[in-house]
């Protein structure tokens, strides 16, 4: 009895340890999957803009097809990011996840109106200098994905969307 015991408790003890690791190393991962042609279409650092997600689209996990995105993928290793676009009057949210894909920040129209917006993104070692003419938002990780959502509606104001997705500008500071 002591032997199966033993044993019993060396499984559950090696199931739990490979519990942990999968859940530590999964996220990191993820965002390495995904990531795995940002530097290729030249995305870091750089805005993108995505058309109507449909049935077929698979570039946003679980996209909800009345939301119209964009973003840029980043890399603050050395430099802080500048994000400047225009956001229209109804819903839009930008996020901001880590490396391993927490959402550590969002700004939307709770924080913002309408009109012009910057946003100063920093680095884990950076340190932030004060702005007068935006947000910042200080990264837990050097690596990561900014996501921009705007509500589309019954899409009367579609054009002037894609227009504020276009609008969307990343840069490094200085650059």
């Amino acid at each position: 009895m002591s032997n199966l015991v033993k044993k019993l408790f060396a499984l559950v003890l090696i199931g739990f340890s490979l519990h942990l690791v999968i859940i530590y190393y999964t996220p990191s991962l993820m965002m390495k999957f995904i990531g795995r042609n940002w530097e290729e279409q030249n995305m870091i650092n750089n805005s993108f803009a995505r058309d109507l997600p449909d049935s077929e689209f698979t570039e946003v996990i679980r996209p909800s097809a009345d939301i119209l995105y964009g973003g840029c993928a980043y890399d603050i290793t050395y430099f802080p990011l500048v994000i400047e676009t225009e956001v229209p009057e109804s819903y839009w949210s930008i996020s901001f996840f880590s490396e391993n894909t927490d959402n550590f920040s969002t700004i939307n129209e709770n924080a913002h109106n309408f009109g012009k917006l910057k946003i100063y993104l920093f680095g884990p070692n950076s340190m932030p200098t004060k702005v007068n003419d935006g947000f910042i938002v200080v990264s837990p990780s050097n690596k990561g994905l900014m996501l921009m959502r705007q509500f589309i509606g019954n899409g009367s104001k579609l054009d002037k969307l894609n227009e504020i997705q276009n609008s969307l500008d990343c840069k490094l500071e200085g650059s």
